[in-house]
């Protein structure tokens, strides 16, 4: 009957096969062969029933020294039937009979962890791991998943230690698994096992390094590049890619625009805690509110609130990241925002398919996602400054105050006495409550060396486990300070954790992770905080956070300011009182925590960026009129850029900016004055109550953002940074725009694509408001070659008019991040010309002579303004030279060879004979002699070369 049985298998006879197997098994006679054999079969078929009756007969009439196996494949096909209990009686049978069947104790644990016995599944695999018989083949494999298995759930149950250990055995058995690396090296940051790199066999810090997570990299390296590459190891490996796109490229039709948020977070988070708020100030006329959630169900308040602020509540949990996205796409969002980033359980896959046309990244995670498929990321200037940007692959899309929302209904308990605090009585206390994983060796030896610099204080943190206080308290001894110096606080309930902060005297930040949602409780609660500013954007969060506030004086820029700093106001109770109380009489005007604020500057953003179009409200409103407003919106956005440091001439120019003709403006004022002074001669039009015609409405078009202390340059540049059009037009506070300034500017571009710049005359006035004689370059509107203006501008023989920003209009695409670079240098005292060569780029420009505006000239410098002047007329001198160097590279210079050296003897000349003749007035430093010393020598090399 077996060979039969096998003639049957071998034909694929499955019904006879069948027969003669259950006959056998009968009998007690079916080979264990034949049984895997048929059972595989009937499996295949979905004839699972048969196969497990099949087991279970073979079971009860077999004697065999290979029973276990049999209990073993039965458990397995009971799992895959979804009949767990019988599934775990099996796997137990099959230990049973042999208690060091590994692969029965594997499966036994995965059972008890899937029913949420996490103890036990612990101990399952901890027992079969000691039973693990070291002679067979693959016990080593067998090892490393066993203790893999125990250190992912031990993670997962936050007992840490347990994880390390059991990753650290896995990597000397193995040190080539890249993802078990991610979680070691994340374990030793947040148990504050220093050195986090410590080598390993086969294991060096390069090595580890490179397989640190995305999320890891941010507390392990400062360096925008290496947090890039993490970002993208991260995509390349775990995140679908090549999948066709779900979303209309074009957009959509809808009376409101449709924004979703996208997260795991809408339960007791960080993300949450932040934009609880966020969903109801929403403007219900022009927004439509999704989340999409695969959240806790955690019974919280907190969640409640996020779900009620919300006008469509949508759980994706049960469904597959396809199914989500399709899910996504059936509701025709606009806008998808995700706020959960490359952090643990994010769902990246659900944004490859493109379920909205515009995907942006916004809060979870403080850095580059690394996916193409995420086109935006929400930042502001000081968070991500231009030179942050190529460190991104997500374009920025900058808000004028802060990046961070915050929730105003966030309760402040009571303030605690030290004694319910385990404080001591008396001495200052510092505290830092960030995550333990934002803790280095690098920012906890700058904290010992603070205590040290301050008698009797204390240093009050937030430690997870008694393996980190453990390990912080010998590090502190490590550096001389006593262990009793450091105090630790539990976790409290909401309003209990913010009451603490009431109690501390100064917030210390981390580097290079800073304080985010942490950062903004402790403000909240009405304690300073005190940063260091960094290169990423986890370093310059908190920075953000206390220009929003209005502390900026608390951004240090050094390790020695920062500890200078802490220990000043640690000695100055009165400075530190002043800083507390004008943060108090601040906090809920202040940019940071005026959410109603926040969220018409996030509208305004996502309406710039957003494809397709809104209805109108009125179903019939006239045809006419609804085709002038949609040709309208299809212009390009031009950027009126008005940076200022006083209120002088604001309102006469704001009004010029308003009243263009060309309706696809935006206007950006930077106000870079010490007490943000603007602001308030703004309010009608940023809050409503007036824009000029009687309108008690805000003004959508206008922006506003305070950022004290900026250079006129730097200031330009910070509008540049908030600036959403294509087309950038500057101007400055006082200068009187007429109408149509920016339609006839843009009517060249829109008509004449293949032009580099325009160019419009103004006129200029002197102090009394009076005409100057200056007359237009030329006589009527003209086209110029580029090559030859270029040589006329850099051979001084034009006026410097033709050079000021607010005589051009800029094609954003052709001047790069910033404004006043010329081949990726900066210049100061050319900035103008610099950036008139940059747009140009060998194209032709257009020159508009009728006025188109009228502004106060400069006043001529003084002739015997002595060193300043002097200084400035060399430093001047020197970018010229440097402009002319860099245009004869690009070969731009028409006359070739010998127009050149024309122009550079001319040059040369003149600085020699600045250098000669006021040399005792130069005072020039020493990078600035070395310059001059390169230039000329460079110069005197080209002229007297073939």
């Amino acid at each position: 009957m077996t060979q039969q049985l096998n003639a049957a298998m071998a034909a694929g006879n499955v019904a006879e096969a069948a027969t003669l197997a259950f006959a056998l098994a009968g009998l007690g006679e079916l080979p264990i062969a034949e049984l895997f054999g048929i059972a595989g079969m009937l499996g295949a078929q979905g004839r699972g029933e048969q196969a497990d009756a099949l087991y279970r007969l073979w079971l009860r009439n077999t004697d065999s020294p290979l029973l276990y196996a049999g209990w073993y494949n039965l458990a397995v096909l009971q799992v895959q039937a979804g009949d767990e209990r019988g599934a775990e009686q099996s796997y137990r049978a099959a230990l049973a009979l042999r208690e060091d069947f590994s692969e029965a104790g594997l499966g036994l644990g995965s059972l008890l962890e899937r029913a949420r016995q996490y103890d036990a599944a612990l101990e399952q695999w901890r027992q079969t791991l000691e039973r693990v018989d070291p002679a067979a083949p693959n016990h080593a494999a067998l090892q490393v998943q066993l203790l893999n298995n125990i250190g992912r759930l031990s993670e997962n149950r936050n007992r840490h230690h347990e994880a390390e250990e059991a990753f650290t055995r896995s990597l000397r058995l193995n040190p080539q698994q890249a993802p078990v690396i991610t979680h070691w090296v994340h374990l030793r940051q947040k148990q504050c096992a220093w050195p986090v790199l410590a080598p390993l066999p086969g294991l060096g810090e390069a090595e580890l390094l490179g397989a640190t997570s995305a999320l890891a990299t941010l507390s392990a390296s400062d360096d925008p590049a290496v947090q890039l590459a993490a970002a993208r190891r991260y995509v390349k490996e775990k995140v679908l890619s090549g999948v066709a796109p779900l979303s209309d490229p074009r957009g959509y039709r809808h009376r409101r625009l449709r924004v979703g948020y996208l997260s795991s977070d809408f339960c007791s988070h960080a993300v949450a805690i932040l934009t609880a708020e966020l969903y109801q100030l929403h403007d219900r006329a022009r927004v439509e509110v999704f989340g999409f959630c695969w959240s806790n169900e955690d019974g919280s308040g907190l969640r409640a609130r996020v779900v009620r602020g919300m006008d469509h509540h949508v759980r994706i949990v049960d469904m597959s990241d396809e199914q989500a996205a399709r899910c996504i796409r059936s509701h025709e969002i606009d806008i998808l925002v995700d706020l959960h980033g490359l952090t643990l359980g994010a769902r990246h896959d659900i944004l490859s398919w493109r379920p909205a046309p515009v995907q942006i990244a916004w809060l979870g995670f403080p850095g580059t996602s690394g996916m193409d498929s995420i086109d935006y990321v929400l930042a502001d200037p000081f968070v991500l400054p231009p030179a942050l940007a190529p460190h991104f692959t997500e374009q920025p899309l900058y808000l004028p105050d802060t990046f961070q929302v915050n929730d105003r209904q966030r309760l402040v308990g009571p303030r605690p006495g030290r004694a319910d605090c385990a404080l001591p009585a008396e001495g200052f206390v510092f505290c830092s409550f960030n995550n333990n994983h934002k803790l280095t060796p690098e920012q906890f030896a700058s904290w010992m060396r603070i205590l040290q610099r301050v008698p009797a204080s204390v240093l009050w943190l937030v430690a997870d486990s008694e393996q980190v206080r453990d390990n912080l308290r010998m590090a502190a001894l490590r550096h001389g300070v006593p262990s009793e110096r450091l105090v630790f606080a539990e976790r409290a309930l909401p309003s209990d954790y913010l009451a603490r902060y009431q109690t501390a005297d100064l917030f210390l930040d981390t580097l290079p992770f800073n304080a985010g949602t942490t950062a903004s409780d402790a403000l909240w609660a009405g304690l300073p905080l005190l940063t260091r500013a960094g290169r990423s954007f986890a370093g310059r969060m908190a920075g953000s956070l206390l220009h929003a506030v209005g502390l900026p004086e608390l951004v240090t820029d050094s390790v020695q300011d920062y500890e200078d700093t802490a220990v000043r106001l640690a000695g100055a109770p009165a400075e530190l009182a002043a800083l507390r109380q004008r943060l108090a009489a601040n906090r809920d005007a202040s940019a940071l925590f005026d959410s109603p604020r926040f969220v018409r500057n996030l509208e305004q953003l996502y309406l710039r960026v957003a494809r397709g179009s809104l209805l109108a409200a009125d179903a019939g409103a006239d045809a006419a009129d609804d085709a002038a407003g949609a040709a309208a919106r299809a212009l390009p956005l031009v950027s009126i850029l008005l940076p200022v440091s006083g209120a002088d001439g604001l309102l006469a120019t704001l009004a010029g900016a308003l009243a263009q003709s060309y309706t696809q403006c935006e206007i950006v004022v930077s106000d870079s004055s010490a007490d943000g002074i603007c602001r308030a001669l703004l309010a009608p039009y940023l809050h409503g109550g007036g824009d000029g015609d009687g309108d008690n409405r805000a003004t959508p078009r206008l922006r506003y953002s305070h950022a004290a202390g900026l250079s006129p340059a730097d200031n330009l540049n910070h509008c540049l940074a908030l600036a959403l059009g294509q087309y950038l037009a500057c101007t400055e506070a006082g200068e009187l725009l007429h109408a149509d300034k920016i339609a006839r500017m843009m009517h060249c571009y829109l008509n004449y694509p293949g032009i580099g710049l325009v160019v419009g005359w103004r006129q200029p006035q002197d102090g009394n408001g009076a005409d100057l004689p200056e007359q237009p370059m030329f006589g009527i509107d003209t086209a110029v070659g580029g090559a030859s203006l270029t040589a006329l501008l850099l051979g001084g023989e034009a006026g410097a008019a033709l050079c000021e920003p607010g005589a051009m209009l800029l094609r954003r695409a052709d001047i790069g991040a910033a404004l006043g670079r010329y081949q990726g240098r900066q210049y100061q005292q050319l900035g103008g010309l610099a950036t008139l060569l940059t747009a140009l780029a060998g194209r032709d420009c257009v020159y508009l002579s009728q006025p188109l505006g009228s502004y106060l000239a400069p006043a001529q410098p003084d002739a015997v303004a002595g060193h300043a002047a002097s200084a400035r007329t060399l430093a001047r001198a020197l970018e010229s030279l440097n402009l002319l160097y860099q245009v004869h590279a690009q070969n731009l210079l028409p006359g070739g060879p010998a127009r050149f050296k024309t122009l550079l003897a001319a040059r040369l000349a003149a600085l020699a004979a600045l250098v000669t003749g006021e040399h005792a007035r130069l005072g020039a430093e020493q990078p600035q002699i070395d310059e001059l010393c390169r230039l000329m020598q460079q110069g005197y090399r080209l002229l007297l070369s073939d």
